[in-house]
């Protein structure tokens, strides 16, 4: 990844690419960078608020998710392939670099990726490639995994809009394995296979994957932040740090 500032309230576990031992060599060196990444924050003007990872209490009861169908009628009917979603002939191709465990970055997800995806992507006119982009420096959660498996069945784009929609389960009953499996059985209301998506998350060529992702974002330098980049026969533009549904709407014009 690139020597980018990132923010230092970050999700604490599930760090399968993480070297969490090294930590507690760094003391004095890490509080004082906390307080610097706290400033660079604020002046960036986006804060991440990160999810929570806890397995919750005994008296959570089961992780009941909501929005499935809102989900499978958003998407349904669209062709899907990986990471890709829409049309694959269509004139412009919009790539969308977000965390699914990154709190605000669900509400740019709801005001600007899905009404493109209701809009021009259920039209034909447009296609979206998603990127899972960790914005910690303690790399991938257990949640990019899942999203990245998910697309091995064509359906990462049902797994992560699902997960944006619960954002709020996963604060109360951690982001961890049972939440994501209660994602996947969500899902499920159209043609998935759980089994093999937990399979396929163990997979190496998971990582390769985000792997594959998180170089494209470092060649990219692209700040904390979600980010597009769309690509026309009119060239690229490249839209940083949230955003707005206007700016990227103006984009696909002036590439299209």
């Amino acid at each position: 990844m690139p020597e980018l500032l990132r923010p230092s309230k970050i999700l604490t576990g599930l760090q399968p690419l993480a070297d969490v031992g090294s930590r507690a060599a760094c003391g004095l060196l890490a509080a004082v960078g906390l307080i610097v990444l706290a400033i660079i924050v604020g002046l960036l003007g986006f804060a991440i608020v990160s999810l929570s990872i806890g397995t919750g209490s005994e008296d959570d009861g089961d992780i009941q998710i909501t929005g499935a169908g809102e989900v499978q009628s958003l998407l349904g009917g669209i062709e899907q392939d990986g990471p890709r979603l829409g049309n694959p002939d269509a004139p412009v191709t919009v790539q969308v670099f977000n965390d699914l465990q990154c709190d605000p970055c669900s509400d740019w997800n709801r005001e600007v990726v899905v009404p493109l995806i209701g809009g021009p992507v259920r039209d034909g006119n447009l296609q979206l490639i998603y990127h899972n982009f960790p914005m910690t420096e303690s790399g991938f959660f257990l949640g990019a995994f899942a999203a990245a498996a998910a697309a091995k069945q064509d359906y990462e784009w049902q797994y992560a809009e699902l997960f944006f929609t619960n954002q709020d389960h996963a604060e109360k009953h951690g982001a961890d394995q049972d939440f994501l499996d209660a994602i996947a059985r969500g899902v499920g209301v159209v043609n998935f296979n759980v089994e093999q998506w937990q399979r396929d998350m163990k997979d190496s060529d998971i990582t390769t994957t985000l792997e594959d992702d998180e170089k494209i974002t470092a060649e990219r330098r692209l700040p904390v932040g979600p980010a597009v980049v769309v690509g026309g026969p009119n060239g690229t533009r490249q839209l940083e740090e949230s955003p707005s549904l206007a700016q990227v709407q103006a984009a696909i014009a002036e590439v299209q």
